[in-house]
């Protein structure tokens, strides 16, 4: 699969079913979940062949838009147990998982912090190899688990702190409770400790399209979201918001919008 080549006819037919699903059409409810089983086998496989390109291109510090995203993080994570909103962790080191972990360098900035055990979890094989490599090679501590973010059954409800979830959700469609990212959602909420924390950081706009990021991995499926959309499908899964905004990162001369919203988990 070059990144030159056109999307296959079953990536086509799978997204012109959600996407008229999404426009209000009438969908069999199984050929749906097929197709969004589809975009997200692609989006796997997509990734998994071009890891190698992607690491690279994510390289191993954080960007300078990214890391004061990474300080909100932690300092929310970190209010919410000092004024007892989370429970405090047994041991002192309270537990992150990272959704879409991909090249490592978030997963490697989190886990030097003393206070947190961090897991990673991928779908893409070859990226959840790199991971462990990374992780043995800098002797780092940290778990690494491949598994779809609609399924971490490889996860106890009520474990972790926090779901991080860093420009991943947006591969899978929105299309309404029980498929795509609903079903993402409730896993995360489902981990998560009440007064646990979800962040996400999504592409900003409206509607599933093909996009072509400009970084070698050729066009890849983005759902884009407003904060209306975000809000809902939060407010469906026992989340509250704690600050959403839009923020801004610049690539090739352009300016990329971002969705970011840090969630609490109620009861």
């Amino acid at each position: 699969m070059s990144t030159d080549d056109p999307p296959p006819p079953a990536l086509v037919k799978a997204l012109s079913a959600v996407t008229e699903a999404q426009q209000g059409a009438r969908v069999d409810e199984s050929a749906l979940a097929r197709s969004v089983d589809e975009i997200v086998r692609w989006t796997a496989g997509s990734y998994s062949q071009h890891a190698g390109v992607y690491s690279a291109v994510r390289g191993v510090e954080p960007g300078t838009w990214e890391e004061p995203l990474t300080q909100l993080l932690l300092a929310t994570v970190r209010h919410q147990i000092a004024v007892g909103r989370a429970p405090r962790p047994v041991d002192r080191r309270w537990r992150l998982v990272d959704i879409g972990a991909g090249s490592g360098r978030d997963l490697v900035r989190l886990a030097l912090e003393p206070d947190v055990d961090a897991v990673g979890v991928d779908n893409a094989p070859s990226l959840v190899s790199h991971l462990r490599t990374l992780l043995a090679e800098r002797g780092l501590p940290g778990t690494v688990i491949e598994a779809d973010m609609r399924d971490l059954s490889c996860l106890q409800s009520g474990t972790f702190h926090c779901v991080r979830n860093h420009a991943s959700l947006h591969h899978l469609p929105l299309v309404g409770p029980g498929l795509g990212m609903d079903v993402a959602i409730a896993e995360s909420r489902r981990v998560l400790v009440t007064g646990g924390v979800l962040y996400v950081l999504t592409r900003a706009g409206v509607g599933l399209e093909m996009r072509d990021t400009g970084e070698g991995l050729g066009p890849r499926p983005f759902q884009l979201l407003t904060s209306s959309t975000l809000g809902a499908l939060l407010e469906r899964h026992r989340f509250a918001p704690l600050r959403t905004e839009i923020v801004q990162s610049r690539r090739g001369g352009g300016t990329i919008d971002w969705l970011l919203c840090l969630a609490e988990a109620t009861a």
